[in-house]
This record gives C-alpha cells, structure tokens and sequence, in this order.
C-alpha cells in the first residue's frame, strides 16, 4: 500500500535510493473546466412523462406545475394530453442536472418520468447548435 500523504516525507527519506523518492506530484482538477467539458459532450436532456392509467389530468397538470415552474397551466396539461395520447411526452428540456432533479421529483409524487438525451430526437435543440 502506498504511504499516506502525511508519511510520504519520511518514506522519501527512509528511501533515498527509490526511483522519485521525495517528489510529490499534486494534480489539481477544475471542476468548471470539468462541467464544461461534461455540457459540451451532451448539452441538453429531456425530461420524459410516460402515460399511466392512474393519475388524473388534473393530478398530473398540478405535479408538472409544481415542479416546473415555468410551465403554464395550459401548457402543462397541454404535456398530459400528449402523454395520454402518444405514451410520453416531454416535459422539459434542459441541462443534465437539472432534469434529474426534475425527473426525481416528479418519481416522488407518483409520475412515471425519466430522461434521455435530447440529441436522441428528431428536432431536438443539439442538431440546430
């Protein structure tokens, strides 16, 4: 097992004649550089309504306006209806993150949800960057 950080300095001294004996190399990790690189390979998901026969238009309008708040009434009951109508609809399209914060709490009041990708749709906002 390698020594811990605190150990290294005597073990490098203890074991003059070691290969790199007293040098430590620090790497240091950019999170924003990270981020960036991790939005810039997949910039936008989707957050996905699946149809169930369990919830209630009106259940289904409140949960979606509750946890997306720039959603209108009408807009999110429109969303119900093409769920109800096509299986799935979609409910928002943003950054990673976010949709699955998203997608979590809409699980948690009951709603069948999940995330994908927008680039692996038609029209989706990645093809017309």
């Amino acid at each position: 097992a390698p020594p811990a950080p605190r150990d290294l300095a005597m073990h490098a001294q203890m074991q003059p004649e070691e290969p790199g004996a007293g040098v430590t190399t620090i790497e240091r990790v950019d999170k924003k550089a990270q981020l960036k690189d991790q939005f810039d390979k997949e910039k936008w998901w989707r957050v996905l309504l699946h149809n169930d026969d369990v919830h209630t238009f009106e259940y289904v309008t409140s949960c979606l306006t509750r946890v997306c708040p720039h959603l209108s009434r009408r807009k999110a009951y429109s969303i119900t209806w093409e769920a109800h109508n096509s299986d799935q609809a979609t409910v928002s399209c943003v950054w990673r993150t976010l949709a699955e914060q998203q997608c979590v709490k809409l699980q948690q009041l009951g709603l069948t949800t999940s995330v994908a990708p927008d680039s692996k749709f038609e029209g989706s906002k990645a093809a017309d960057e």
